[in-house]
């Protein structure tokens, strides 16, 4: 039971890491609009709105990309079948909670859940590196 939490702990944190880091570079692939604050709720809204369809293609490429980092580690490390569908799940609920607060165009909160779900059936046909059976050896 510990290896399984850990394994999707291990999985979490990945997956927030590549997300973290595909964020960074879109900040400097597509930089925000002078004078607009990304503390400032309206400002986000802005930002969102006035962001090029690449941009928003490249968040919708981050939540399936976090889902596969993140999701084949917590296979792998909990050696679950399972344990990727739960960073999948937890990455498709960040993403619906994100399109709920600012809003998106309609594509986009379709890939808030779609996105993820997709990666974490892309890592059920990866290797898990070793068995993914808890009772394998």
């Amino acid at each position: 039971m510990l290896r399984i939490f850990l394994g999707i702990l291990a999985g979490v944190a990945l997956a927030f890491v590549v997300m973290m880091a595909l964020e960074m570079v879109s900040y400097v692939a597509f930089p925000p609009p002078a004078g607009l604050d990304p503390a400032d709720p309206e400002d986000v809204k802005r930002m969102v709105a006035a962001a090029p369809l690449a941009a928003k293609a490249w968040v919708a490429f981050g939540w399936f990309v976090s889902a596969v980092a993140g999701g084949w580690l917590a296979r792998r490390l909990s050696r679950t079948e399972w344990g990727g569908w739960v960073i999948a799940g937890l990455i498709a609920i960040g993403g619906l909670a994100n399109v709920i607060m600012i809003p998106h165009p309609l594509w986009m909160q379709i890939a808030a859940v779609a996105a993820p779900l997709l990666g974490g059936w892309v890592v059920t046909r990866l290797p898990a590196g070793g068995s993914a059976r808890p009772d394998a050896g």
